[in-house]
């Protein structure tokens, strides 16, 4: 059974927005019953490598034991609404915790995979899926270990869809680390069916996915609602396509809707696609 979760977690890109967003989801959509785990807020030390690291570890550590003991651990599949993506650091934390040799699939206009010392503003959400691969430098490895002290994620078991700005020192990374992606560029010259047909193919060994979704992955035009906008994206039928074929042929074990953010919404246009696709994942899973 689905259990649907989240947290207003802002401190890993410091856009206040998000800190409203989830209370405005649960009374603009009251048939959504959203458990919020309320943001924490600690003591910081100066870090330019590394804004807002303890309140991003406590909150990261405060996700992955809720959706650890309350969720997982009882046989069900956690849907995450975030708050920013550095929170999957907890999700997935707890996904991998739970279960052994995840699969994960991000599907985001950004790789998120910058670490510490090549991020250039040193906001977390840049970095989560380098947390998950135990790949920041020591200053940050606490990331790495929530739960447990193992890597979450193999980056042979990684898969990034939509990608539409990839920092000039995350093109490394993928390319040493040999993540597999697919630019929305390519999507648009290959076929979006062609490049889900290669992502389905390349996790499908896998027992246990977690897909991790940010809604900038779609055109800011289509949903303007997000901290992070990058011209182009993916459409909305090309999303619910996209969420379709994964929740129907890969073993999803949890999701995150990631990034909402209030402030820059217009209408509800975003609020209400985020509630929109949470019934669809709904329809699904149950």
């Amino acid at each position: 059974m689905l259990h649907i979760f989240g947290c207003p977690m802002h401190c890993g890109v410091g856009e206040e927005g998000l800190i409203h967003s989830l209370d405005y989801l649960n009374t603009h959509n009251t048939n959504l019953h959203l458990t919020t785990i309320p943001e924490l807020s600690v003591v910081e030390e100066d870090s330019a490598h590394l804004k807002r690291f303890n309140s991003v570890l406590e909150n990261c550590t405060a996700i992955a034991e809720y959706s650890y003991k309350n969720i997982l651990s009882k046989g069900n599949t956690p849907l995450f609404i975030g708050g920013d993506h550095s929170a999957a650091i907890g999700t997935v934390s707890a996904t991998a915790t739970q279960y052994d040799n995840i699969g994960l699939i991000w599907i985001d206009a950004h790789a998120d995979i910058n670490t510490d010392l090549t991020s250039a503003s040193g906001n977390i959400h840049g970095m989560p899926v380098s947390a998950l691969l135990n790949n920041l430098s020591p200053a940050g490895e606490k990331l790495s270990k929530i739960l447990t002290d193992n890597p979450k994620v193999k980056p042979e078991n990684i898969v990034h869809i939509g990608l539409r700005d990839i920092d000039p020192p995350e093109a490394i990374i993928l390319k040493e680390l040999n993540v597999k992606y697919f630019t929305y560029d390519e999507i648009k010259e290959k076929g979006l069916e062609t490049c889900l047909n290669e992502a389905i193919d390349y996790l499908s060994h896998l027992e246990h996915i977690h897909l991790s979704f940010d809604i900038d992955a779609v055109n800011p035009q289509l949903l303007p609602g997000v901290s992070v906008p990058v011209n182009d994206g993916f459409t909305l039928p090309e999303i619910y396509h996209v969420f379709e074929r994964l929740l129907r042929e890969l073993p999803i074990s949890a999701l995150d809707i990631m990034e909402y953010n209030k402030e820059y919404d217009k209408d509800d246009i975003t609020a209400d696609f985020v509630s929109e696709l949470i019934a669809f994942i709904q329809k699904q899973v149950n």
